[in-house]
């Protein structure tokens, strides 16, 4: 991957993770929306599941080296979603601490089901455009 290409994709992730902590401990005081579901799936879950789906496709765009190695490949995607489930858990944690936001085990695991849709996808695409 070209040098302009890879910093563009580091960039994109730091945005991103800025992002998700901005959503994730900001102090916003609203109801609207928040009782509100989706097909029963209530819509913070999928607000979490969505912050949470293109955590593999950044980290495969900003860190991964493509050498056309399939274990390589699978093992960056277990130790990414390793790190997003770290990073899920540690928001959960943080937002206990704070007396505004609160620790929901139903967030993590909407975390985590995101991470795991992101990392097939993006194991998907790895694999159709032969690039491991």
């Amino acid at each position: 991957m070209k040098k302009r290409t890879r910093y563009i994709s580091r960039v994109l992730m730091l945005l991103y993770i800025a992002a998700v902590c901005l959503l994730c401990f900001a102090d916003i005081r609203t109801d609207i929306g928040v009782n509100s579901t989706l097909l029963g799936i209530p819509a913070d879950k999928i607000v979490h599941f969505t912050m949470f789906l293109p955590f593999p496709a950044l980290m495969y765009a900003a860190f991964h080296r493509q050498e056309r190695k399939p274990a390589r490949f699978i093992v960056f995607m277990l130790a990414t979603l390793i790190a997003g489930a770290a990073a899920g858990a540690g928001i959960e944690i943080i937002q206990q601490m704070t007396g505004y936001r609160s620790c929901d085990i139903m967030d993590f695991r909407a975390d985590c089901l995101g991470l795991l849709a992101g990392a097939v996808l993006t194991t998907i695409y790895g694999a159709a455009s032969k690039k491991w």
